[in-house]
């Protein structure tokens, strides 16, 4: 079977990188968090502004389709 060196190398580096963090989510979580607060790099928020929740601090939710829903009777011609 053919294997791909940078697979491999991906692999590696998340096995090591769970284990420097004993398996646990938690931990791998808090880390992440951690070296999110002291990055330089600006982070893009890519929730949507147009409904007013993201200044609320909750996640957007995308809109309702105005389009009416099909009903089995409807999407059915009884012959």
């Amino acid at each position: 079977m053919y294997q791909d060196e940078i697979i491999a190398e991906v692999w590696r580096n998340r096995d090591a990188y769970a284990e420097k963090h004993h398996h646990s989510l938690a931990e791998i979580v808090a880390d992440l968090q951690a070296r999110q607060k002291r990055t330089e790099r600006k982070l893009v928020d890519r929730r949507d502004r147009t409904n007013g929740f993201a200044q609320e601090g909750r996640a957007a939710v995308r809109p309702k389709s105005k389009r009416p829903k099909m009903t089995e009777r409807q999407g059915s011609q009884t012959v």
